[in-house]
């Protein structure tokens, strides 16, 4: 079986060392949900699945965990190492779902990493975002909430590795590295 790592966040700002850290340690090709949306409503509208995912945003509904499952299942085609997928799952159904995909596509999922900013505020004064302080704070309140009902949700709590990080994030690459291996043991 192929790995695969997902990773979630509610760190507010780039996660692409973490993510580089990652693909490196593991030999994982990115899939970005958000990047997967994007490239088939630009580059294949055409097709049936980008028409369906376009009704649904068009309609203002959630693109459904069908509809997801079957872009991710186009994009893992191919795939002959490790994959690390960023921005999913996000429901204990779009989970059930994922792992069904994967296990029919040779892949097993190995770990789902949650980073987790601890000091919003930091941010917010640092970078001058009075403006729409109360904004992040939600939004960083409701990605935390949603990560920690997906972790309950998650029946193979060995597979959930958290990271809480303070702002800035300004890691060197050897630090991600030891926080990751000390993290997963077993590199």
């Amino acid at each position: 079986m192929k790995q695969c790592h997902l990773i979630t966040s509610s760190t507010f700002s780039s996660q692409e060392s973490f993510e580089n850290a990652l693909i490196k340690l593991f030999d994982l090709t990115k899939i970005s949900i958000k990047d997967l949306f994007n490239n088939k409503l630009r580059n294949d509208s055409k097709s049936e699945l980008a028409i369906r995912i376009d009704n649904c945003l068009k309609n203002g509904k959630l693109v459904s965990t069908d509809l997801i499952t079957e872009l991710v299942g186009e994009s893992i085609k191919g795939i002959t190492n490790g994959i690390l997928i960023t921005g999913y799952p996000r429901t204990k159904e779009q989970f059930n779902s994922l792992e069904i995909l994967l296990s029919k596509s040779n892949f097993e999922i190995n770990r789902m990493w949650v980073l987790e900013l601890k000091n919003i505020e930091d941010l917010i004064s640092e970078r001058n975002y009075e403006n729409v302080a109360e904004e992040m704070r939600k939004k960083h309140q409701d990605t935390i909430k949603q990560n920690n009902e997906i972790l309950k949700l998650i029946e193979n709590p060995k597979i959930i590795s958290k990271i809480d990080l303070d702002y800035p994030v300004n890691w060197k690459k050897d630090e991600i590295k030891e926080k990751i291996k000390s993290v997963h043991n077993t590199i």
